[in-house]
């Protein structure tokens, strides 16, 4: 913009010096609001709106995300403790079993002692 206008007389050189109605006469390069403020501050704008759209759609699906895991949640939690107690409840009954088997031993032991004295003291049963 400075070959636009005209030099002060102190930056000119005493032999150039122009007429002061030639340098009145001389017509300025308009300012061009249009594409200095008006296009950047709009394009900004636009930029800033598609952010905000990109935001919104991003926080919408992190909020359907969380809701579905939230939803399928108890779910999980609910099978996975069924499937938690179903394994206990297998143990308490394999424990069970064996200790029948053990009694079921025991008892036959004693009766086998029991037979055992009978025959040896000469008691019959």
């Amino acid at each position: 913009m400075s070959g636009t206008r005209a030099s002060t007389p102190s930056q000119q050189n005493p032999a150039q010096k122009r007429p002061v109605s030639e340098v009145l006469s001389e017509k300025f390069t308009p300012f061009d609001h249009l594409t200095k403020v008006v296009s950047p501050f709009d394009e900004e704008t636009k930029r800033d709106a598609e952010f905000v759209q990109k935001l919104n759609t991003m926080l919408l699906e992190l909020v359907l995300d969380f809701h579905a895991w939230s939803a399928a949640r108890p779910t999980f939690e609910s099978d996975k403790t069924a499937d938690a107690l179903e394994k206990e409840m297998q143990a308490f009954r394999e424990a069970e079993d064996e200790q029948e088997k053990t009694r079921q031993r025991l008892n036959d032991f004693i009766t086998r002692i029991k037979l055992a004295l009978a025959a040896l003291t000469g008691l019959a049963p």
